[in-house]
């Protein structure tokens, strides 16, 4: 640095001796906007930070289940037995690590899962970062690995719950969307396509090949001319709009119309790879 320094002194200070020992302000300045900009970069070259499956590090369980559950409460041997099924048919977990030449650290955690209905969409919930190193970007950091993750397994469209860091999220390029449901651990020991079937709602139109080639075979007997039959029942009323599913273009960063399983505001949020 002080090579530079004496190289862009002798080329733009106005005396020719000055060297970046002597008192000369424009030396000074750059003096320490190279400091600066070295602490910058070796900085980004020590800090080798990879994101990494768990079910590649089965070593790192235990103290992945402390991390989550110091955000979340949760009996350490379910959250230990819930990591454990991370798996490259996902659920998948993934973890934050920083390494050096003294070790490596645990940084954080997220959790990708398949979205039923739409093949090319993960959902990511369970991210975390360690208390004591948040505030460094490493969030940042864990949400673009896990970006490309799902990336490079051919997904294109992530999508996220929050009920306090939809700004953070707003930065990374994430919008806000209507729900979607997730298939979670359930993935692990039910196929897709019964996730799908269960999840569709029930039709309500006219009946299918099937229902028709069953009423068309049978044919019941006439009723009885004596008995009297009764007027068909008058459909329902319209539901109440307080009862009506809420709409996600009347949500924005500071207000949702969203609730938890607990009644507390949640914000649905999307983003496009």
């Amino acid at each position: 640095i002080v090579t530079v320094c004496a190289r862009v002194c002798a080329m733009t200070c106005e005396s020719p001796s000055c060297t970046p020992k002597h008192e000369c302000p424009s030396c000074v300045l750059l003096t320490f906007v190279l400091l600066f900009y070295s602490h910058q970069c070796c900085g980004s070259r020590c800090d080798n930070v990879v994101a990494i499956p768990l079910h590649c590090r089965p070593d790192l369980i235990e103290a992945c289940a402390d991390l989550v559950n110091s955000e979340w409460q949760r009996s350490r041997g379910a959250r230990i037995h819930a990591l454990q099924k991370s798996c490259d048919d996902f659920p998948v977990c993934l973890v934050l690590l920083s390494k050096s030449e003294t070790g490596e650290c645990l940084l954080g955690h997220a959790r990708l899962s398949l979205v039923v209905g739409q093949s090319r969409s993960l959902f990511v919930e369970s991210v975390v970062v360690s208390r004591e190193l948040r505030g460094k970007g490493y969030g940042r950091k864990l949400m673009e690995a896990t970006e490309r993750y799902a990336r490079a397994r051919g997904f294109r469209r992530l999508y996220l719950t929050t009920h306090d860091k939809q700004h953070f999220y707003a930065h990374l390029g994430y919008t806000l969307g209507e729900p979607v449901q997730s298939a979670g651990l359930i993935s692990t020991f039910m196929p897709m396509e019964i996730l799908q079937r269960f999840s569709q709602p029930p039709s309500c139109g006219l009946p299918d090949s099937n229902q028709c080639a069953i009423s068309s075979s049978f044919r019941p007997s006439p009723a009885p001319t004596n008995v009297t039959t009764t007027a068909p029942l008058p459909p329902p009323p319209p539901v109440p709009p307080s009862l009506k599913a809420p709409q996600a273009d009347r949500c924005t960063l500071l207000e949702t119309v969203f609730r938890d399983m607990k009644g507390q505001p949640i914000f649905w949020m999307k983003k496009d790879l």
